[in-house]
């Protein structure tokens, strides 16, 4: 999993590599920046270009159509040279406040004769199209880039116009939460075509940009569904870049705070790593014996999801009525009963959500045991 952190104004680059995440996305106007990050030791994963700021002004009879500055094509092309020579991985295009494609694809179409030479890199030029929006007096609304549908036909479109360029698309996770939009549906229709994830949170009222599991709707339901969210990516295997754009968190902290916000995002990648994207690789252990403790719901979408693949050896109880009984076809035994294997061939994984009491039971007998987040895979 590929994971970095976009830069923003008043954020220690020193911090935020010393916290894990040395691959930083750099927005267009903050690209003096550049030379420090390497210099520290940081790479950049990408650049970050906003396509509403390359808008001209709407004034008289243009007012009710967008049209690009006189200097958009000379800032996409600064981009595209930044990719070209490798100094980043992607650029990806901001569309909140922008009203049609039309305009983006106007800019593809200025920009061809550069966009051509690409051809010549030795390793493809990657370009990701951000979902997006517009806001009038505080409400917001969707724009030409909102909908995995229009985002999926602008994709399709700029690969046949443009086929030098690997065209995908961002998914920022608060912009669909704002537009209520399911993202679960969107990451499983767009599978392949997603290249990169915004990851930021809001309260679905505005665009705060906050770090993950910020918000919730009253009595500890998450605003924004991460657990599903994360697991939906595993599924659709993906293997581009997740971003923390948590501009929000940052503005709205004091700088003494910065360091254990960073701390904590780069605690949920260790997360989503550990419980999610690197599940299968410790469930799925062919020299040791898989063991589940717990026979009820936790363990039944267990066995839905993986119980073909991954058959336990046998499950466990505290429930002694339950011992001898079957469970989903497997036998359902007393916790003492993994002591009958050894050690090294142990694969304990509890599934009840009493993590905390089964955990202090299994470390008294001295078992070693991971915990199944089973919301990662429902």
């Amino acid at each position: 999993m590929k994971t970095g952190i976009q830069y923003v104004e008043g954020l220690s680059i020193k911090r935020a590599l010393e916290s894990g995440f040395t691959n930083i996305e750099l927005c267009m106007e903050d690209i003096d920046k550049l030379d420090d990050i390497k210099a520290l030791g940081g790479r950049i994963a990408g650049i970050n270009i906003n396509l509403n700021s390359m808008l001209a002004s709407k004034i008289g009879d243009k007012a009710d159509r967008e049209v690009l500055s006189e200097d958009a094509v000379e800032i996409f092309g600064k981009a595209i040279s930044y990719a070209a020579d490798n100094i980043c991985s992607y650029i990806v295009i901001n569309t909140e406040g922008v009203n049609s494609k039309s305009v983006l694809e106007q800019l593809v179409s200025e920009s061809l004769g550069l966009l051509k030479e690409c051809r010549a890199c030795k390793e493809p030029v990657s370009i990701y199209v951000e979902n997006g929006y517009r806001c009038e007096y505080g409400r917001y609304y969707h724009n030409g880039f909102s909908d995995w549908r229009e985002l999926m036909s602008l994709i399709n479109n700029l690969e046949a116009f443009c086929p030098y360029i690997n065209w995908k698309i961002c998914i920022s996770v608060g912009h669909t939460n704002l537009l209520g939009i399911n993202i679960r549906d969107m990451v499983r229709v767009c599978g392949k075509h997603i290249g990169l994830v915004h990851i930021n949170d809001n309260n679905g009222l505005s665009d705060q940009h906050q770090m993950p599991y910020t918000f919730t709707t009253g009595r500890g339901v998450l605003s924004t569904d991460w657990p599903r969210f994360i697991g939906e990516l595993h599924t659709a295997k993906f293997d581009g870049y997740i971003i923390f754009d948590n501009k929000g968190t940052f503005a709205r902290t004091p700088q003494k705070l910065h360091k254990v916000m960073l701390e904590l995002m780069k605690a949920c990648v260790d997360e989503w790593e550990e419980n999610c994207f690197n599940a299968e690789e410790y469930i799925g252990q062919k020299d040791k014996k898989l063991i589940l403790f717990g026979s009820g719901r936790m363990a039944q979408t267990y066995m839905d999801y993986w119980g073909e693949r991954y058959t336990p050896a046998f499950v466990v109880d505290n429930n002694s009525q339950r011992w001898g009984q079957q469970f989903m076809g497997v036998e359902i035994k007393s916790p003492e009963a993994i002591l009958d294997i050894p050690a090294e061939q142990r694969n304990v994984w509890i599934c009840n959500l009493n993590y905390d009491i089964i955990g202090n039971q299994l470390e008294r007998m001295g078992i070693e045991y991971r915990c199944y987040r089973d919301l990662y895979f429902i």
